[in-house]
């Protein structure tokens, strides 16, 4: 299975050509219900990931979690946010991440923020907010 964002995200013709062939093959192409999206956000805001997921990868992991599926990534915000979900994952290429809780640092004055501010920089000093290991 996988979510409508995914297929649209193809761009050349030998990955449309791939798709028709799974899709041909059984492959099921449908999307979450908003519960699930909203499940999602919520756990990738508690696990200091929202930053670096999109919206497809948000869909992805949601439907995962609808279905009781297990999700196939190598992305680690995707693995650490499905980890605090309870949802199954299997790496492909990479090993296999670790569970981390990730907390917003101004890079210049320190301030810790639960939310990433506009701009991705501090109301404060004006630096560049990351994201940090807590």
């Amino acid at each position: 299975m996988t979510v409508s964002r995914v297929v649209n995200e193809l761009k050349d013709l030998r990955g449309k050509a791939r798709l028709d062939v799974l899709i041909s093959r059984g492959l099921i192409v449908t999307d979450p219900g908003r519960d699930s999206i909203t499940a999602v956000i919520d756990a990738s805001e508690k696990s200091g990931d929202k930053t670096v997921l999109s919206e497809t990868d948000i869909d992805v992991l949601a439907l995962a979690y609808e279905m009781r599926g297990k999700l196939f990534t190598d992305d680690y915000a995707l693995q650490n946010t499905a980890r605090h979900m309870g949802v199954s994952i299997c790496p492909i290429l990479q090993k296999n991440s670790v569970k981390k809780k990730w907390r917003l640092r101004c890079s210049g004055c320190g301030k810790y923020y639960e939310r990433m501010p506009e701009g991705s920089v501090c109301d404060v000093c004006g630096s560049p907010v990351k994201r940090k290991i807590k």
